[in-house]
This record gives structure tokens, C-alpha cells and sequence, in this order.
């Protein structure tokens, strides 16, 4: 699926700083690469030995995250664990009581703009770090299909809100910006997928979080989910079989194709 960021985007010159970056390899797992291309934050990270001109921090846990600036520069983004939850602008005391303590699991604003303009926001809370995140929601990229079921665009918006999505085979789940995976989920995998011009570009998600913590998860490996990893595998070989062929032998295929 498409992200906001390139990996030939990472600054790799400030996770080398942060010793996640070395000899050419990025010691990071593929799903905190991942979170971090999706412009979601990872998941804690050990940090040590992080210098300053007047400082060393010995050791940090800390989630990382990236931005874009209006220059179009990618920003690397440190969120330490704060003793303390933070204050967001936008909450009142209530609200920022009813997400701490999960009796909501996010606050929907309509934050205004230019030209009299107003831009729905989401804002979670993070328990990992004790602070907030918000994000636009209508930037977040919803997928077409989830295993292998195609979505409606009524559906989508319901997944952009954050609210609960349930699909045709009883498969619930919703967009949560705090998860590492960006969802949570009542199957603790699920294959999406985003249609593109060039044909269908999968993603298989494991270990995702449940929809409540503690709640139990449904075996994952319904027909529908097996199906659509049956199609995404097909679709992983017949790539490869194409990039090893060689030039050479397809270049008559096309003209003859093209006559």
C-alpha cells in the first residue's frame, strides 16, 4: 500500500545519531519501518547514548515518528514516555479525562481554517507515551478491500472516522493512529488491499491489537482472509516471475502484442 513517506526518504543521518542506523542497516523491525513510512509512531524504542551540545541522555524509551514540513523536508520525531499525561489544546478537562482512562477511545473536532474552512480532527490518547496524538481524518488512507471484501465508500468513511467497521463475515475492526499496525481488530490478521492502476497492492498485517484491551480475538484464518492470502501470494510469485525475466525475451512478446 502507498505511504506518506519513501524509505529513500528516512533521515538516516539522525537515526544513525540515535544508534538505530549503522554499517548501512537500519536495526529497526519491518513493522516499526513500516509504522514509521504509514506516518504512524513505532512502538517504544530503547534509545542510549543520545548526545546533545550541552547533554547525554544514557538511556530514552521513547516511540519515534516522522513529519512532513512545509518545505517538503521529512522530520524525525522523538516522543519520550512523560510522567505527567499532557495537556492538548483542543480537550477540556472532561474529555481529556475520558480518553485517559478509555471510556472513550477517541474525540472527533472540527478545527477551523482558512476561508472559513473546517477540517474534522481526531485526537487519541497514547498510553505508552501519556500524551496525545491528532491527525486529519480525511488523511487517513483507507484501504479498498479487507480481505479480499471490497468496501464501500460509506465504509470507508467509517473507518476514516475511527469508528468500528463491520464486514460481511462478521470481521470487526477500526483505525486507531496510536497502534503500531494503524488498526485494531477482533482477528489478529487481516489482509488489505488498495487498488492502483497498475493492478492490486497488498498488505498482510499480523499481531494487531484487539478493538478493547484483554478482549479476546476470533481465529483469523476465516475463508475470506485465506483467499484474499491465496490471491496476494499468487500475486507475489507472478511479479517475481516477471522482474526474472529477461529483457531480451519479452520484447518480442510486446511487439508481437502490439501488431
Amino acid at each position: 500500500m502507498k505511504t506518506p513517506f519513501d524509505v529513500k526518504e528516512l533521515p538516516l543521518s539522525k537515526l544513525e545519531a540515535l544508534g538505530i542506523y549503522h554499517d548501512q542497516q537500519l536495526l529497526l523491525s519491518p513493522s516499526q519501518v513500516q509504522a514509521l513510512l504509514a506516518g504512524r509512531r513505532t512502538d517504544l524504542i530503547s534509545l542510549h547514548e543520545i548526545k546533545g551540545a550541552d547533554f547525554l541522555i544514557e538511556r530514552l524509551d521513547a516511540r519515534l515518528s516522522l513529519r512532513r514540513q512545509d518545505s517538503g523536508e521529512v522530520e524525525l520525531f522523538i516522543h519520550p514516555i512523560y510522567k505527567q499525561p499532557r495537556v492538548h489544546p483542543l480537550l477540556n478537562h472532561q474529555e481529556t479525562q475520558e480518553l485517559i482512562s478509555g471510556k472513550r477511545s477517541f474525540i472527533g473536532k472540527a478545527v477551523e481554517q482558512e476561508e472559513g474552512r473546517s477540517t474534522m480532527v481526531n485526537i487519541e490518547y497514547d498510553p505508552l507515551t501519556k500524551d496525545f496524538v491528532s491527525y486529519d481524518v480525511s488523511k487517513v488512507q483507507a484501504p479498498d478491500r479487507v480481505n479480499g471484501m471490497l468496501l464501500s465508500e460509506e465504509e470507508k468513511s467509517t473507518f476514516r472516522r475511527g469508528e468500528v467497521l463491520e464486514l460481511e463475515d462478521g470481521t470487526r475492526l477500526r483505525h486507531r493512529a496510536t497502534a503500531l499496525n494503524g488498526i485494531l481488530s477482533d482477528r489478529k490478521a487481516l489482509v488489505l488491499s488498495v487498488l492502483l492502476d497498475g493492478g492490486i497492492s497488498y498488505l498482510l498485517l499480523r499481531g494487531i491489537a484487539a478493538l478493547q484491551e484483554n478482549a479476546q480475538q476470533l481465529d483469523h484464518r476465516t475463508p475470506a482472509f485465506n483467499q484474499a492470502l491465496s490471491e496476494m501470494e499468487g500475486a507475489r510469485k507472478l511479479r517475481h516471475r516477471t522482474e526474472d525475466i529477461p529483457a531480451r525475451q519479452t520484447e518480442p512478446a510486446i511487439r508481437k502484442i502490439s501488431r
